[in-house]
C-alpha cells in the first residue's frame, strides 16, 4: 500500500487519470481516492494547502492503512538559479523555515528540539534518474525578499507549503517519506505569482510519468 498526499487536486487530476479501479471517497472531510497504480494499491488525498493540513492527512494516511511509504508530489517554487522551471526533483531533506526558536534559545532557524534537528531526510533510494535538491517549508507563499534570503542561508534551493510538515510526520511514524517536486517558478525568471499560474497545469500534467517511475524505484529499494 502507497499513500500518496497532494495538497491540489489541479496537481492530482493528471495522475488520477491513470489510476485503475478509481473510487473517490471522503477521509476527515478531504477527497480521497482509491485504486492501483503501478501493481500497487494506493490511496491519495487531496490534503488542501498548508502544513497542518499536509501533516493531518498524512497522519490519517499512515493510522487508517499502514502504507508501506508516504509520497508527496505537487509544484513548488524555486529559490536560486541552481533549479529550472518546469522540471521534477527528488528532495533529499526538508525542513520548516518557518518555524523560529532564535529569540528564545542558541539554537538555527527551523531546529526542532523534540528531534533535535533543522532537517528530515526523506528517501531517494533509486531515484537516480531525477535531479535532487533540498526543500524548504512555510505557511506562506514565498516571495519576499526577506524570505527568499533566508532560504538560501539556510541551504535549500525549493520552497513549498506542505512538504516539512509530511517529512516530519513521517519521521514520527518511522515511515519513508518521498517528496516529488515540480517547479512551478524561480525567483528572478518573472512575476513569482504570474508564473506560478501559467506553470501550474504544465508541470501537473508531467507528474504521472515521474511518478510511476518512482513509485517503482521505490518499492524496488524497500
Amino acid at each position: 500500500m502507497i499513500g500518496i498526499v497532494v495538497a491540489l487536486k489541479s496537481e492530482a487530476s493528471a495522475l488520477l487519470n491513470e489510476l485503475s479501479q478509481l473510487k473517490e471517497f471522503k477521509i476527515a472531510d478531504k477527497p480521497a481516492f482509491s485504486g492501483r497504480l503501478c501493481d500497487k494499491d494506493v490511496i491519495l488525498i487531496i490534503s488542501g494547502i498548508g502544513k497542518v493540513s499536509a501533516g493531518l492527512s498524512t497522519q490519517m494516511l499512515i493510522d487508517k492503512y499502514s502504507p508501506d511509504f508516504i509520497l508527496n508530489f505537487g509544484t513548488c517554487g524555486g529559490i536560486n538559479n541552481s533549479v529550472e522551471v518546469l522540471k521534477y526533483y527528488a528532495i533529499d531533506k526538508c525542513c520548516q523555515f518557518d518555524f523560529d526558536l532564535t529569540k528564545l534559545e542558541d539554537v538555527p532557524l527551523g531546529y526542532i528540539q523534540e528531534y533535535d534537528t533543522v532537517f528530515f531526510s526523506t528517501r531517494t533510494k533509486g531515484l537516480d534518474f531525477l535531479p535532487k535538491s533540498v526543500l524548504a517549508t512555510a505557511d506562506k507563499f514565498t516571495s519576499e525578499k526577506s524570505d527568499i534570503d533566508t532560504v538560501n542561508q539556510i541551504g535549500a534551493s525549493l520552497c513549498d507549503m506542505e512538504g516539512g510538515a509530511i517529512a516530519q510526520v513521517c519521521t514520527s511514524n518511522s515511515v519513508p517519506a518521498v517528496l516529488i517536486k515540480g517547479i512551478s517558478d524561480v525567483t528572478g525568471s518573472g512575476t513569482h505569482q504570474d508564473q506560478f499560474l501559467k506553470n501550474l497545469k504544465a508541470v501537473g500534467e508531467g507528474f504521472p510519468e515521474i511518478i510511476k517511475k518512482v513509485i517503482i524505484a521505490i518499492s524496488d529499494s524497500l
